[in-house]
């Protein structure tokens, strides 16, 4: 099918989302459980990373602690930790007399909570971690194993690293890296797998957000994150914080969402520019570059392709205005040169999204998200059978029914509403617009 963007459309889009930033969402620290101490992939860790026992233990740690096994592991700087997540989806735009649980996937393109008119199990993360602090110019070694299981690690396995698994519920060993601290630099070596660096959300809720929030601000995915990032990555690279304010990454990668196999035989350069001007603002710039396709994980992959290169590009934008207000902004865009199949010379595809977090009081914050999503490469990021542009607003609130207790101040509790457009009849429903409502429960432990 003709493609329906040109340039000029794409500089309209991101111009018309820079103005909704002035109102657009992260999320505020107050509705974090102050549970995790977990700096290690988040996006402004690296410039001033904490140490492991920066954070009120969690309560796994106390429960170690109890057992009287939690003191070795902290004169060790290990830290165990986790969460469960556990929620439910409704598509409201369309009803069926047939109530049955239903995996509607794609046509919803709400990513991975798609499960209607049923609560499932997102996901269980166990984490044994391990951070080591650059700036100190001493030699360490640091480490992070991440494990997962749920109906989420069916949309977030790597190439040959349990995606043939079958059913609703599958595991995945999401993180394992090694960390190693340079002796007489300011600098660090990641080797291993991680989840990927761009982006405002993150697919784990313990990974520390723009904001330094250990858990997103929403319970569904942007766009951006469900079709123009990568999910996990697999590779080496190197830290380098020149001051607590610029902080450069480099390495290299096996591609999007590789790890034991890879879809072609060339690697991916990574790279992250992180500037804090102040303790307040964040921005923060990633790019990879490489021959991606094929992009899918399982069986039966079309042959790979290693001449014709993605490039991704990845901005970030984040200021906190006061304790209560945050705002940000974030843009994606992926272009290649070539796609197999695909004819035209329209192959991009990416957007922005504005977002913005009121906290309340203790209790309660607002968060929501206005976002704008361009696919111009006849769906082939989005699965859709045409090129589309997509627009998106959702609002939610996040409740932390008891902030002051020990144990308790770790449930967060995240009803939202979303209204989905898009310019094209693309929605399970047959038209070009989408109401849903969603909650789940999340509790970091």
């Amino acid at each position: 099918m003709k493609s329906i963007i040109s340039r000029n459309p794409w500089t309209a889009g991101l111009t018309a989302l820079g103005l909704i930033s002035l109102t657009s969402v992260l999320h505020a620290d107050e509705m974090a459980p102050a549970a995790t101490a977990t700096a290690s992939t988040n996006q402004t860790q690296t410039a001033t990373p904490p140490p492991a026992a920066c954070c009120p233990p969690a309560p796994l740690m106390i429960a170690l602690g109890k057992a009287g096994l939690a003191e070795p592991l902290n004169k060790a700087g290990i830290n165990l930790y986790g969460y469960i997540e556990a929620g439910s989806f409704v598509d409201i735009t369309r009803t069926s007399g047939n109530a049955r649980p239903t995996f509607i996937g794609a046509p919803t393109y709400v990513g991975y909570n798609s499960y209607k008119n049923t609560a499932i199990l997102d996901k269980i993360s166990l984490n044994a971690e391990r951070t080591v602090d650059p700036t100190k110019k001493e030699f360490d070694l640091g480490f992070r194993v991440e494990g997962i299981y749920g109906a989420d690690a069916a949309f977030i396995h790597s190439y040959g690293l349990g995606d043939t698994q079958t059913g609703r519920n599958q595991w995945d060993p999401l993180q394992a890296y090694v960390d190693i601290a340079l002796p007489g630099v300011p600098m660090k070596l990641r080797v291993g797998k991680w989840i990927e660096l761009a982006g405002f959300e993150q697919f784990s809720a313990n990974i520390y957000g723009a904001f330094g929030d250990p858990m997103r601000g929403l319970y569904s995915y942007s766009y951006q994150f469900l079709y123009a990032e990568p999910g996990t990555q697999t590779g080496a690279y190197l830290t380098y914080v020149f001051n607590p304010q610029w902080t450069v990454d480099a390495g290299f990668t096996r591609g999007w969402n590789a790890s034991v196999k890879d879809g072609n035989g060339s690697l991916d350069f990574l790279g992250r520019v992180t500037y804090l001007p102040t303790d307040k603002t964040a921005i923060i710039f990633v790019m990879t570059e490489g021959p991606e396709f094929p992009a899918g994980v399982g069986r039966n992959l079309p042959a790979g392709d290693n001449r014709d290169y993605w490039t991704a590009l990845d901005l970030a934008i984040t200021q906190k205005i006061t304790d209560k207000l945050s705002l940000g902004l974030g843009f994606d865009y992926v272009e290649t040169p070539h796609i197999p199949g695909l004819t035209g010379n329209n192959k991009q595809w990416g957007g922005a999204a504005g977002y913005v977090s009121y906290a309340f009081d203790p209790h309660v914050t607002l968060n929501t998200r206005l976002e704008w999503y361009k696919d111009a490469a006849n769906g082939f990021s989005t699965g859709a059978p045409v090129s589309a542009d997509y627009y998106g607003a959702t609002v939610g609130v996040a409740i932390k029914p008891f902030p002051n207790s020990d144990v308790l101040s770790h449930l967060l509790v995240r009803p939202e509403v979303r209204y989905d457009y898009a310019d094209k009849p693309v929605f399970a429903s047959g038209g070009h617009d989408q109401v849903s409502f969603s909650v789940d429960a999340l509790f970091t432990f």
